[in-house]
């Protein structure tokens, strides 16, 4: 039995260190709370991200997040771990849907005109 090829056009979520979490938030000293993904992500797919992310900061109370390789590093003072993994890991996924709906629109339209 072979295990299909991963998707090289957008990274998975392979888990999370969370380390303990402060009240005030200082990105210079404080740990991130860090989601591990299994490739690097592609220009394409952090262009969405970025976008993405910026109503995620206002709505958990980030401070900031930082891509790094394959890693996400998110820096805030968010109360509820859990939530806030569940957010990210929601985000991940509606990052590669848009991507692949975008890519998807671009084949159809370029079908079209052939």
């Amino acid at each position: 039995m072979t295990t299909p090829d991963p998707d090289r056009s957008a990274p998975r979520l392979l888990g999370f260190d969370v380390p303990d979490l402060q009240a005030d938030v200082d990105p210079a000293e404080d740990e991130a709370i860090t989601a591990m993904l299994d490739i690097e992500p592609s220009e394409p797919w952090l262009r969405v991200f970025d976008r993405q992310v910026e109503a995620l900061k206002g709505e958990l109370g980030l401070a900031g997040v930082l891509v790094s390789g394959r890693t996400l590093r998110f820096y805030g003072s968010v109360a509820d771990s859990r939530r806030l993994a569940n957010e990210v890991t929601r985000l991940i996924h509606d990052v590669t849907a848009e991507l692949r709906g975008n890519e998807r629109m671009r084949a159809d339209a370029h079908a079209r005109r052939d």
